[in-house]
């Protein structure tokens, strides 16, 4: 009876021990798919940068308010952030958006136990806005760290114009925080289930194709899995002189040569399909 008890409690014990084991392992999947195609999706914006290179862009969006069409423009770090949450999410981020939602609450940039506790709820690709000395600043959340935070940004001056990628805003940094005069509030995308359904793959309805000088042809572009958020694509011509492409994917002849037609996935996915095409 004792061993049979025993056995009970050991069995008991192991299958606890499994299902913790399993929980610690898997994480919270759909978190951990979403978040890792968010690093994905902002890496890329990164990759387009390299080194810190120069971005001083425009980026515009129109949106609805109080029954009327409005425009919102951005320049410099808020152009910037703009950029990155359109290529990132397809949903940009610009003051009042309805597609994002703010973190936690707004803290004072003075309370860094504050700002700790708000960066702790922070998620990768999430939108930082931040008025201090210089005025006001938006950057894209990377990751927090015990000695601060890692951001995405576009800074401009007299001194620098560069993008900054793994750029670390250290809490010690008595200009950056303590030396302000506003709060710091952290933006978050709200539907992040749309993010992971990503383009898989890129087909076009020819792969070969001859024209004539002067004349067009219409070529149709497919994006699967069908429950893809963003299936459209984007066209581009490895040699426009030869044979161009608009926006449509009508490639018309313009001289004789060979040109390839590339469809790209629009969602940042990478995906893309090519097609050879000879005029004669």
């Amino acid at each position: 009876m004792e061993k049979k008890r025993r056995w009970c409690v050991c069995r008991t014990v192991l299958c606890v021990g499994m299902t913790l084991l399993m929980i610690l392992s898997a994480g919270h999947p759909l978190e951990t798919v979403q978040a890792a195609v968010v690093a994905d999706r902002v890496r890329a914006v990164a990759r387009i940068y390299p080194g810190g290179s120069y971005y001083n862009g425009y980026m515009s969006v129109d949106h609805i308010k109080d029954g009327e069409r409005q425009t919102y423009i951005g320049h410099e770090c808020a152009g910037f952030v703009m950029y990155v949450t359109d290529k990132a999410f397809q949903e940009t981020y610009y003051n009042g958006s309805p597609s994002y939602r703010k973190v936690y609450k707004t803290v004072s940039t003075k309370n860094i136990a504050e700002m700790k506790i708000l960066f702790s709820k922070a998620k990768i690709g999430d939108v930082i806005r931040w008025t201090g000395r210089g005025g006001r600043h938006q950057a894209i959340f990377l990751e927090d760290h015990p000695v601060g935070i890692q951001v995405y940004e576009a800074n401009f001056g007299s001194d620098y114009n560069r993008v900054w990628y793994d750029h670390l805003w250290p809490w010690d940094d008595q200009a950056l925080w303590s030396g302000t005069s506003s709060n710091v509030s952290v933006f978050r995308y709200k539907d992040y289930g749309k993010i992971d359904r990503a383009v898989k793959k890129v087909s076009l309805d020819r792969t070969k194709l001859t024209l004539k000088k002067g004349k067009k042809v219409r070529l149709k572009a497919s994006a699967s899995p069908s429950n893809a958020y963003d299936k459209k694509v984007t066209w581009k011509s490895s040699r426009p002189k030869i044979a161009k492409v608009d926006a449509r994917g009508v490639v018309r002849g313009l001289k004789k040569g060979r040109a390839s037609i590339t469809a790209t996935a629009r969602d940042g996915s990478g995906k893309k399909a090519v097609c050879k095409v000879t005029v004669r």
